[in-house]
């Protein structure tokens, strides 16, 4: 029997998780104890109290399962096995003591077990990244030749990316200000919210962002250091310079590290083309997981701001994007779209630029046809800085909590969220949950109270993964918009149209 194939597999994969996942979610009211006598499992509790030297330091109801976990893990191990007692009392006002405890855990269910499959999946994806950038990026700043290409196409390559971020943060604080999903969050539902993730809060709060230190990192002290580190402005930044000096020494010297460079690169190829057939498996494992650990519960509360979000990307994805491609290019929307089911759908279930960086590689160069020397020199730079989902996301996040705290939303106060969420959103790690804490730099900048990231902490994954997505067809765009630019785009290949 013939397969379907591989986005359609992908789809499947995805839906089939979400019902798994919701079939078989984490229960929600059991508690696993590992102390040092043992493993014990509560559930249906009434009031969980800790205690220290019989003092009550806080006390949980029997929804509180997330926020108690939250709670124990802000106190270090000492602390945790020596000063921390539990106290668990039923609904028949019978009561259960613990101490020495070493952890608190959910009680886990087979969708959040096979978690590590798709964990497996994103770590070969990663794997690949960091030699597959530093290869294909010093090919393709070597094949320019030249310092007058190289600014050619990094500075239409740079000019595309502000002007999609401009347009995207624009539309989207203007979609936040209609909506105003801020005022349909009621004070018990926002008292609840920063009670459930507050301490989890506390971390991503204490991030401090430094724009001059930012510039100066990106100049790497040790290149290796930046390649065993994940570092991509590092890498970037040593793999251009690389790249282009090479063109300036004796071709038969440079030749041989230029094939040695292009090997590697097209064995990385290579291994992706081979990864990605485990993509439905892996899609599968990550979208169960995700859906058993969070529920859907979460949004209920928190919905208009959701639809907020959602919006905007749908917007930046399927309309802005699309009219710079016609604009820009004259390539057939449809078929472009066609082209990125696949590098869609790894990123959605993925949440990493850089992890689906490699098959969007692979589709613009051997899909699309786009020269390696532009595909190359555009795709690691544009996971790099281009997170127009990312900064989207925090600017209407920044207004959210702004109406649900009341502050009015003056001129100076926009034109400070949008130029820290231009700014953040390109120094943002092309990595899940990183927009999150770049979020804490925003809200600082326009002087709104920074534990309002406690109110969207509960969806940000759900977010984290559609943001992923924009980001992604917006670095493909910008391929197609710049190879048009350099004569190097003849259009859709027709072969794409009879598949």
């Amino acid at each position: 029997m013939k397969l379907p194939k591989l986005h359609i597999q992908i789809l499947i994969g995805l839906i089939l998780g979400i019902i798994f996942g919701y079939l078989f979610g984490v229960k929600t009211n059991e508690l696993k104890i590992i102390s040092l006598t043992g493993v014990n499992t509560i559930k249906d509790w009434s009031d969980v109290s800790f205690l220290q030297k019989d003092s009550v330091l806080k006390s949980f109801n029997g929804q509180s399962q997330l926020s108690i976990i939250r709670f124990f893990d802000t106190y270090k191990k000492s602390e945790k096995l020596t000063q921390l007692k539990l106290k668990i009392t039923y609904p028949d006002n019978n009561s259960a003591f613990f101490e020495n405890i070493k952890s608190l855990e959910r009680e886990s269910s087979i969708a959040s077990d096979i978690k590590p499959i798709g964990e497996i999946f994103i770590r070969l994806l990663n794997m690949i990244a960091v030699p597959l950038v530093l290869a294909s990026l010093i090919v393709g700043a070597a094949s320019l030749h030249d310092l007058k290409n190289v600014l050619s196409i990094g500075g239409k390559t740079l000019g595309f990316y502000l002007l999609t971020a401009v347009l995207t943060i624009t539309s989207s604080m203007v979609l936040a200000v209609l909506v105003n999903p801020g005022s349909h969050i009621t004070p018990d539902a926002k008292a609840r919210l920063l009670d459930a993730f507050k301490d989890e809060a506390v971390s991503t709060t204490n991030y401090k962002f430094d724009l001059i230190n930012f510039f100066v990192e990106i100049v790497p002290k040790n290149p290796f250091k930046g390649l065993v580190e994940g570092d991509f402005l590092q890498i970037v930044l040593f793999a251009i310079l690389t790249g282009l000096f090479l063109s300036f020494i004796p071709k038969d010297k440079s030749k041989k590290v230029i094939d040695f460079f292009d090997g590697i690169s097209q064995a990385m190829i290579k291994m992706v083309e081979a990864v990605i057939k485990f993509a439905p498996i892996a899609v599968f494992a990550l979208i169960s997981s995700t859906v058993s650990e969070f529920g859907f519960s979460i949004l209920q509360t928190l919905i208009y701001y959701f639809f907020t979000v959602i919006v905007a990307l749908l917007i930046s994805t399927f309309v802005i994007y699309p009219v710079l491609l016609k604009l820009f290019s004259g390539a057939n929307v449809i078929d472009f779209f066609k082209t990125q089911r696949q590098v869609m759908a790894v990123a959605f279930t993925t949440s990493s630029s850089s992890a689906t960086m490699p098959i969007n590689l692979d589709v613009c160069e051997n899909v699309l046809k786009i020269p390696n020397k532009i595909v190359s020199f555009i795709l690691p730079l544009g996971t790099t800085i281009n997170k127009d989902g990312t900064a989207l996301y925090q600017a209407i996040s920044a207004i959210f909590i702004a109406q649900v705290y009341g502050f009015e939303l003056s001129i100076p106060m926009m034109l400070t969220i949008f130029v820290a969420s231009l700014i953040t959103g390109a120094a943002t790690a092309p990595v899940a949950g990183a927009g999150l804490i770049m979020l804490v730099v925003v809200l600082k900048a326009a002087g709104l109270p920074i534990e309002g990231v406690a109110l969207i902490l509960g969806i940000d994954r759900l977010l984290n993964m559609s943001r992923a997505v924009t980001n992604v067809v917006a670095d493909s765009v910008c391929c197609v918009v710049v190879a048009k630019s350099e004569g190097e785009f003849k259009g859709i290949p027709k072969l794409l149209k009879e598949n």
